[in-house]
C-alpha cells in the first residue's frame, strides 16, 4: 500500500501540462484533460493500490475531463468508480444523468462508457476504483446508479467518507497481503451496497418481468430451467419473455445465469459453507458441472471459485 505523489511543482514550467494530462492518464483512466484557467497548471495525485483497488486523491485549478467514446473502445480498464468531492463543486454527467455534487457529496461512474466531469472552482477528490469483474452487481444495477448524486453524510452513503480516511491513514503502513485482500473485498462490499440502495427515478419494474424474476429464484436449482418453463409459470409467450427481458438490456438465459453465479459468490464467501465442495456450490446453484461453472464463474468475475473462496 505504498503512497506515490506526482506533484507539478517538480517538472520545468513548459513541461507541466503534459506532465499532467499523463499523470491524470496514467493514474486514473484515458481522458481528454483540458484545464479551464490559462496560465500554469497547477495540481497534485497520490495514489495508492489494494489487492487491484485502485485510490486516488486528486486536487487542481478547474477543469474538464472527458472519457470519450473513442477511449472507451481503445481501452482495457474495467472499473467502477466512487469520486468524493472534499472541495469545489462539480457537474458530473454518464448515462444521459447529469449531477452536482459538492463537499461530502459523491457520484459512482463507469470507465467502460463515456462520462464528463466539469468543475467550476479548484477542486480536490478522493476517488477509488474497483474492478467491476470483483462486484457481485448485473451491468443493469451499474448503469442506474451512475451520475446520480449520493450525500456522503447520511444513509448508506455515510459508510463512505470515513472508510477513505481510514485508508488514507493506513497507507504506507506494512500490511500483510492478506489482510490488503480483506481490505479490498471491504471496499467491494461498500460499492455493492451503494449501487444497491439507490432507487432510480423511473417507472416500477414490469409485472411480467418481476414474476419471472421471482420464478427464477425459487426454481435456480433446476438444472433444466430455460425460457419455455418461465414463461409458462407466468402464463405469457415466450416470444413475449425474451421481449421483455431485451427491453430491460438483457437475456432469459443471461438473468438466470447471472442469478446462479451471484448465489454462488455468495455461498462460496459463507463460513458455513467452507466445508462444502466448490462443484456441490455450483451444483446447488444449478450448475453441476464443474468445468463449465469454473469457466462461467472466472468469466464473470475474474477469478476462479476456488480463488475466489480462498481469498
Amino acid at each position: 500500500m505504498a503512497l506515490v505523489t506526482i506533484d507539478t511543482t517538480t517538472v520545468a514550467e513548459t513541461d507541466r501540462l503534459d506532465f499532467w494530462r499523463a499523470t491524470v492518464c496514467d493514474q486514473f483512466v484515458a481522458l481528454d484533460v483540458t484545464p479551464s484557467t490559462t496560465g500554469l497548471v497547477s495540481g497534485r495525485v497520490t495514489a495508492s493500490s489494494v489487492a487491484g483497488t485502485h485510490l486516488r486523491r486528486i486536487s487542481s485549478v478547474p477543469h474538464r475531463f472527458e472519457r470519450t467514446p473513442s477511449q472507451v473502445r481503445a481501452a482495457d480498464e474495467d472499473y467502477l468508480q466512487i469520486a468524493l468531492a472534499r472541495r469545489g463543486r462539480t457537474l458530473v454527467a454518464q448515462d444521459g444523468r447529469e449531477a452536482v455534487i459538492g463537499p461530502g457529496e459523491f457520484v459512482i461512474y463507469d470507465s467502460s462508457r463515456p462520462f464528463t466531469f466539469v468543475t467550476t472552482d479548484s477542486f480536490e477528490y478522493q476517488v477509488c476504483l474497483h474492478p467491476k469483474s470483483a462486484l457481485p452487481l448485473s451491468r443493469a444495477e451499474m448503469a442506474e446508479a451512475t451520475a446520480v448524486a449520493l450525500d456522503g453524510r447520511r444513509g448508506v452513503g455515510a459508510m463512505l467518507p470515513p472508510l477513505l480516511s481510514s485508508l488514507d491513514r493506513a497507507i504506507g503502513d506494512d500490511v500483510p497481503v492478506a489482510a490488503q485482500e480483506a481490505v479490498a473485498r471491504t471496499i467491494g462490499d461498500v460499492f455493492v451496497a451503494l449501487v444497491r440502495s439507490t432507487v432510480p427515478a423511473t417507472a416500477p419494474e414490469n409485472l411480467h418481468v418481476a414474476r419471472a424474476r421471482g420464478v427464477i429464484r425459487e426454481r435456480i436449482a433446476d438444472r433444466d430451467l430455460d425460457p419455455a418453463g418461465i414463461a409458462a409459470a407466468c402464463a405469457i409467450s415466450v416470444s413475449y419473455l425474451h421481449k421483455l427481458f431485451a427491453e430491460e438490456g438483457t437475456t432469459v438465459a443471461g438473468a438466470i445465469r447471472e442469478e446462479r453465479l451471484q448465489g454462488a459468490w455468495t455461498d462460496l464467501r459463507r463460513p458455513e459453507s467452507a466445508h462444502v465442495g466448490v462443484g456441490a456450490i455450483g451444483a446447488r446453484w444449478g450448475m453441476p458441472d464443474p468445468a463449465a461453472f469454473s469457466r462461467a464463474f472466472r468469466t464473470r468475475f475474474g477469478r476462479s471459485p476456488k480463488a475466489h473462496r480462498e481469498s
